[in-house]
């Protein structure tokens, strides 16, 4: 992967790529915290939804075009684990990563963590696309090779003919 900072000047706003996967970076502001200046635990979601608009918007996935012509990207299924709190005017780096992805659904591994790499909370996340009433469908061939070409070689084998195709090791 390369570091798209350099290639797109406003990207900033989105993050960047990188070999570790996308980072996003944020600071805790005062209205993500509880009384004690430490993070609410729903705030983290909400962080982690953000990484991945930004994500989706720096790969070239532009939501609001799906949302015009009646699909939406959704969360199917997500697990949440905080491993230690993030506190009032810390910067943090949500890192997002393709694990795993099938027809219907991209299954991201997302941490989020300090400037020093401490672990604050891990969410493992399905996304699926919907229509605006609910009914799942297959991702187009563009989005899921945009997505694909994000996951780390070691984890997977591309290859295309016609449409993006994933064939995964054994044990992935």
């Amino acid at each position: 992967m390369t570091d798209s900072r350099a290639s797109n000047p406003v990207s900033g706003l989105d993050g960047w790529c990188d070999d570790k996967g996308h980072i996003y970076p944020l600071k805790v502001y005062y209205e993500d915290t509880d009384a004690g200046g430490v993070v609410y635990h729903a705030n983290y979601l909400a962080f982690a939804e953000r990484a991945r608009s930004a994500w989706f918007s720096l790969i070239g996935i532009d939501q609001n075009q799906y949302l015009q012509n009646g699909l939406a990207f959704v969360v199917a299924a997500l697990e949440v684990r905080y491993h230690r709190p993030a506190r009032l005017g810390q910067e943090l780096r949500v890192v997002t990563q393709l694990a795993n992805m099938t027809g219907v659904r991209a299954m991201l591994d997302q941490k989020i963590t300090d400037t020093h790499g401490h672990l604050m909370a891990s969410l493992n996340v399905q996304v699926a696309q919907a229509s605006l009433g609910g009914r799942p469908c297959r991702f187009d061939a563009d989005v899921k090779s945009k997505i694909l070409a994000t996951m780390p070689p070691q984890n997977h084998e591309i290859t295309f003919s016609g449409k993006a195709a994933l064939s995964h090791k054994k044990g992935h």
